[in-house]
């Protein structure tokens, strides 16, 4: 029998969805499920209540079915194969740290702050800007059990190495990997491509379609990255020789790990992913820079108020060093020069080569010999919201009006810039025009 059009609607409809999870309005959820290390697939359907467990499910009249993942893939993916119960928030928090600890003989601080990755990994969806984890140093053996215990713990993880542009942009859609790069080097072109991808709500256009390659990175090289995105996002570890010995941990008790902390992360994902995307966390006391990082760590233990306030601590090393390379920061030696300006001659008019130069003696008094291009700066400041009067045979002129002031300090403060202190300069110049 030929089939008609309302056939062929029925047809449509139940044509399975690929998917690697699913979170729905009811907070239902359809998470990818097999043995770990295995390949095989299936999907996990809990309602709220019960788990259904096939290589298909069906939801709302729909159907789902696991994505397409190349078999060499799927027997490195790290999936839980069921839910258990993981305890409170701070009792599974507390449970990772000591493992990092005991495993990797890092501080406090850095385990806590490695448990962090782990717990963001399971709610990922709830934040914009995906942190990455970046391990360097010499003691390259502790380096090495850090990331194969981070294997062990984080959702959907991944090991991969001579990772190229390329070759990144041909793993699955949307699977919400945890990346875990171990090479000596990452390219530009490859760090840039990191840092598109670390967005949840970009998407990257490959092959005539687009991809969603969004999730945690973990990132162990031999040199520190040097691209201005990484101090944005990354929490930096430094491996360093250290003399007590690293107990044992073969295959076997991997396996137990990732079996045991695997089925936890799943229930921790139920508990806690519809508070961290409602989670209203206050990271204004951060500089602009670690904002997304604060939020993304702060989200990830939403249920506990008193962890939260303790990323402050845990990034206050970061904040100092971000506060500190401000005071370097072209947007920040800007509004400081609009600012020496003004007190000079508040209400004239001043060109921006002036500034420029303002802005050039400031960068001068801190050690910096790059130099600032009039043109540039003067796009900068356009970029900082200045408007400047029509072009005159000397060039644009901006007016010193007590708006432009006032926006100057609000600016610099959005920015988290270093404290510009009234009738104060820094740097060693009095900012004198030239003429």
């Amino acid at each position: 029998m030929k089939p008609n059009d309302h056939t062929a609607r029925i047809a449509a409809v139940r044509r399975p969805i690929a998917t690697a999870g699913e979170v729905f309005a009811d907070r239902a959820m359809i998470e990818l499920i097999g043995g770990v290390h295995s390949a095989q697939l299936q999907l996990m359907l809990w309602d709220g209540s019960k788990e259904i467990i096939g290589p298909v499910v069906e939801y709302d009249a729909q159907l789902y079915a696991p994505p397409l993942i190349e078999s060499s893939i799927l027997r490195e993916l790290t999936l839980p194969t069921r839910s258990y119960q993981h305890g409170t928030t701070r009792e599974f928090l507390t449970d990772i740290c000591k493992l990092v600890t005991n495993l990797v003989g890092v501080d406090e601080k850095t385990a806590s702050l490695v448990a962090r990755i782990v717990l963001c990994s399971a709610i990922v969806e709830a934040v914009t800007v995906a942190p990455a984890l970046v391990i360097i140093g010499p003691d390259t053996a502790r380096a090495n059990r850090l990331v194969t215990l981070l294997r062990c713990l984080c959702r959907h993880s991944v090991p991969l190495t001579s990772v190229t542009p390329a070759s990144f942009c041909s793993l699955a859609n949307g699977v919400r990997y945890t990346y875990l790069i171990n090479q000596a080097s990452v390219s530009d072109k490859l760090q840039k491509l990191l840092d598109d991808a670390s967005k949840r709500d970009q998407k990257i256009p490959s092959r005539g379609g687009l991809m969603d390659l969004f999730g945690v990175q973990v990132i162990q090289s031999d040199s520190v990255l040097t691209g201005d995105c990484w101090p944005l996002r990354s929490i930096q570890i430094s491996m360093l020789p250290a003399e007590a010995a690293l107990p044992p941990f073969d295959q076997e008790a991997q396996r137990q790990i990732a079996t045991e902390f695997q089925a936890k992360l799943l229930s921790y994902r139920r508990a806690n992913l519809d508070a961290a995307q409602r989670l209203n966390f206050d990271a204004s006391k951060f500089s602009f820079a670690l904002r997304n990082l604060a939020h993304s760590l702060a989200a990830a233990t939403p249920d506990d108020v008193e962890l939260q306030a303790d990323v402050f601590e845990l990034l206050r090393e970061e904040e100092t060093e971000s506060r500190s390379a401000r005071w370097t920061d072209l947007s920040v030696i800007a509004l400081e020069a609009v600012l020496v300006a003004y007190r000079e001659s508040p209400g004239d008019g001043v060109y921006v080569s002036e500034l420029s130069n303002i802005a050039q003696a400031l960068l001068k008094g801190r050690g910096e010999d790059w130099t600032i291009d009039p043109g540039v700066f003067g796009k900068r400041l356009k970029i900082l919201g200045f408007v400047t009067e029509p072009r005159d045979a000397k060039g644009k002129k901006l007016r010193l009006t007590e708006a432009v002031h006032s926006r100057a300090l609000q600016v610099a403060r959005d920015l988290g810039a270093p404290e510009i202190e009234e009738g104060e300069t820094h740097g060693g110049t009095t900012g004198s025009r030239a003429v």
